[in-house]
């Protein structure tokens, strides 16, 4: 999201207070927030991209921070290398598959990997161009002054969803009252998403691949 808040863990939590007054301890509402931002993220698919160039003989690379193995959409290669007679570009770029555990991955060109890096194979021999596409992880909270990172205009979607929570937890849950939070939190993902689809049809983003999920293990 472009309007990063700047809107603190603890101005949600004060507001939350005040609109369903609760008993549960900080450490409760910690958690929901970062199951909430988890939800957040996966619901409105939050997509960034990351580039690297590849070495010879090397096939593990690091990933950003806000990149998860599991979250990782897409991975193309450049077709050329930057070698000086190289006059034409990194070339076409070609999907690479995500390795399947079991299965003989017997057509060349496929990618692995474990948190916080992955595996480009089989091992590049020149220097070549890599993009991977993923959805975006969450910086998880830890403290009342962190900042919710979500765009300014939704961040009710994190009030609506912990509420939800709340509503349906404790000795006597409101199963009622957390539907109309989870519906409240549903229209203002909808109306997320159809602003971020507006934004790329008027900023197209021009990608000659295929967009593949990748498969969870």
């Amino acid at each position: 999201m472009a309007n990063t808040s700047r809107t603190t863990v603890k101005q949600v939590l004060d507001d939350i207070q005040v609109r369903l007054p609760h008993e549960f301890t900080k450490e409760n509402l910690f958690v929901w927030i970062n199951e909430t931002m988890k939800k957040i993220y996966k619901d409105i698919a939050l997509e960034d991209c990351y580039s690297f160039l590849t070495s010879p003989e090397q096939d593990i690379y690091s990933l950003p921070d806000n990149c998860s193995v599991d979250m990782i959409t897409s991975v193309t290669i450049s077709s050329n290398d930057s070698s000086k007679s190289n006059k034409e570009g990194w070339g076409d770029f070609k999907e690479l598959r995500s390795y399947i555990p079991d299965e003989r991955m017997t057509i060349a060109g496929y990618f692995d990997g474990t948190e916080g890096t992955i595996g480009i194979y089989p091992i590049p021999q020149e220097i070549k161009k890599v993009f991977v596409y993923y959805l975006k992880k969450p910086k998880m909270i830890t403290s009342e002054d962190d900042y919710i990172e979500v765009d300014d205009n939704f961040i009710d979607l994190v009030k609506y969803n912990v509420m939800s929570i709340i509503a349906m937890n404790g000795y006597n849950p409101d199963i009622e009252l957390a539907n109309e939070y989870i519906l409240l939190y549903n229209n203002l993902v909808n109306k997320a998403n159809e602003s971020k689809n507006e934004q790329q049809q008027r900023y197209p983003i021009i990608r000659n691949v295929n967009r593949k999920r990748r498969r969870r293990f």
